[in-house]
């Protein structure tokens, strides 16, 4: 896609914010389903939208990459962060039919996960060092630019478990809070997905050639919020 090349000096960036209530509601949609499942779900629909708009929508889905923390409870201090990949069924138009798929393909990655000893879904600089962590992906992101094929993800999300407690400074309450991601080449839009005291938030930072028009973009991820938030909340009346 165009997020997939060799990306610029500069950034465009945005973000929207949802309560955790509301997401949880959408869980319903899909029996078993987790938080993770629905914010993949919202993401693989925002782009859908975004590069259907441009024309550039691929006829098969887009790959998503997660960071997973598999440091083994012996482990010395430090993380060891593997990419666990995610199908985002952004052929699906249906949005409950793409919670289901996204739920199945979860879980069947899960089960990847755990058999390889992971711990949990982690943000990334929590996981490793600043700069271990840029290093890494930057050769990782070299090693997809060098390869024949496509590159193997199309963005990243990255979820950040956040203080579920009001946090002040000097008697200042912080109202919401977000985060900007690293881009690299071949990676050129990266999504954070922080909770804070009863919300999350969607952010996400790209390369400014790639995305030149973020307002649009964050457009598209409440767009597809909204259409998941309208079927559970038809859900609950039919309940």
């Amino acid at each position: 896609t165009r997020f997939n090349g060799t990306v610029s000096a500069h950034r465009s960036f945005d973000a929207r914010f949802y309560p955790l209530q509301a997401i949880h509601n959408i869980r319903n949609l899909a029996p078993g389903a987790t938080v993770n499942d629905v914010v993949v779900t919202l993401i693989g629909g925002a782009l859908r939208r975004y590069l259907l708009a441009t024309g550039e929508l691929p006829p098969a889905s887009l790959i998503a990459g997660a960071p997973i923390n598999i440091r083994a409870r012996e482990d010395a201090d430090g993380g060891r962060v593997q990419m666990m990949t995610l199908t985002l069924y952004t052929d699906i138009a249906d949005p409950v039919e793409r919670l289901h798929q996204v739920h199945e393909e979860c879980l069947a990655s899960k089960e990847y996960a755990h058999s390889i000893g992971a711990r949990a879904l982690t943000d990334l600089t929590q996981a490793v060092s600043p700069r271990r962590g840029s290093l890494g992906l930057r050769a990782a992101s070299q090693t997809m630019l060098m390869s024949e094929g496509a590159a193997p993800i199309n963005t990243v999300i990255s979820n950040i478990p956040g203080a579920q407690v009001p946090l002040y400074l000097c008697g200042a309450r912080l109202l919401c809070s977000t985060g900007l991601g690293a881009v690299l080449d071949d990676m050129g839009l990266v999504h954070l997905v922080p909770s804070y005291h009863n919300g999350i938030s969607i952010g996400f930072t790209a390369c400014r050639d790639m995305l030149p028009d973020p307002t649009v973009y964050g457009g598209c991820i409440h767009d597809s919020y909204e259409e998941l938030n309208a079927a559970a909340r038809a859900l609950g009346r039919r309940r």
